[in-house]
């Protein structure tokens, strides 16, 4: 050390010497005042059935799946730590993802969204998305056993005859009528005074109704529907008009059946309802997908009613007018046809043939001469 130049020790103590006086001695013991920890997950879903690809296509396949998963609602993504709302987890030792990634979304009702949205969404040719909460994967990790024990099979129930009422050896008819609060199927031939076939006794008798707003018939007659607001749509069917299914749709005001009686779709009617729409799986009661009662950009006037869904003659197919484009969606995955949309400029109407799966659309002329 140079002679005269003061050592660091001789520094800071002048320098604490002249501060003297003016620190406090209250002794310093900070409490952190932490944010809540959310220990619930319930934003965080697990997104499996991935291809399996190598870091050098790493990237671009997460690049894809924030994409997709992005375009359901915000992640919970981090500036400070880099977390971009997605993470999939990458095999050393195999040099290749594990096919899975969990997706964390800033709320657990995008989280929901996207549970109903991609699972069985087809991501490619090969891979059909399976979609789950993420707290039902860690009640998965705590299964017990190495043994797998298979279940006893559910005892066989016959399901009602849905073609009973052809057999009528009277070759009658049917048709449904709501008058007050009454919901009554009638046989009629056009000979005879219309005879009453069910009126919904069995249910007055347990102190519930069958029917609060509406029904409508399937396209064969295999199914009669009937709309209880509180609890949804419920199908009847068989001679002794027997309950055949029940389906979720708080707030139901209409249904619609495809052609061949596979597939319902119910409608709330709210303008405030992403999922206001939703199509179901008659035989298996799985929602397939939901939908907002208008389509993306759509203007939502009170003049202009939303635009209906129209199903293929065969069921394969469902689409919906937006604007300047209908969007067709595949049975039984509900994803985008070719993932994309048809692009129809000026669109005003849209139908199937009812024979082959072949579209008519109607644009105006005046487009055209812009």
């Amino acid at each position: 050390m140079p002679e005269g130049e003061k050592s660091i020790e001789d520094q800071l103590a002048e320098e604490a010497a002249e501060l003297d006086g003016y620190f406090s001695d209250t002794p310093l013991d900070p409490t952190p005042d932490y944010p809540p920890l959310d220990k619930s997950f319930d934003s965080a879903i697990v997104i499996t059935n991935l291809p399996k690809v190598p870091e050098a296509k790493l990237e671009k396949l997460k690049s894809v799946l924030i994409k997709i998963v992005g375009r359901i609602g915000n992640l919970a993504a981090s500036e400070e730590t880099g977390f971009n709302g997605v993470l999939m987890p990458f095999d050393n030792e195999k040099g290749s993802t594990l096919g899975f990634a969990f997706v964390d979304y800033e709320s657990p009702e995008d989280a929901k969204k996207a549970i109903v949205a991609l699972d069985e969404y087809k991501f490619d040719k090969n891979h059909s998305l399976s979609v789950s909460p993420y707290p039902r994967a860690q009640k998965l990790q705590e299964l017990t056993g190495t043994e797998f024990v298979e279940p006893k099979p559910a005892p066989f129930v016959e399901k009602p005859n849905a073609a009973s009422w052809l057999e009528d050896s009277s070759q009658r008819d049917q048709y449904v009528l709501r008058h007050g609060k009454e919901t009554e199927v009638y046989w009629f031939d056009a000979k005879n005074d219309p005879v009453i076939d069910y009126d919904g006794s069995r249910e007055k008798e347990a102190g519930v109704s069958w029917c609060e707003y509406y029904c409508h018939w399937s396209p064969k007659g295999s199914y009669l529907a009937t709309l209880v607001p509180a609890r949804g749509v419920i199908l009847w069917s068989g001679s002794s008009y027997e309950k055949t299914g029940r389906f979720v749709a708080p707030d139901v005001k209409t249904v619609l059946f495809s052609p061949q009686e596979n597939y319902m779709i119910t409608n709330n009617m709210r303008r405030d309802d992403d999922t206001a729409i939703k199509v179901y799986h008659i035989q298996s009661g799985k929602l397939l997908r939901a939908f907002p009662l208008y389509p993306k950009g759509f203007p939502m006037d009170e003049d202009i009613p939303p635009p209906p869904f129209q199903w293929s003659h065969d069921d394969n197919y469902l689409a919906r007018m937006g604007i300047d484009l209908i969007s067709i969606y595949s049975t039984p995955s509900m994803g985008l046809l070719d993932k994309k949309s048809l692009l129809a400029e000026g669109i005003h109407e849209f139908q199937w043939s009812p024979k082959a799966n072949v579209l008519a659309c109607w644009v105006r002329f005046d487009v055209h001469l812009l």
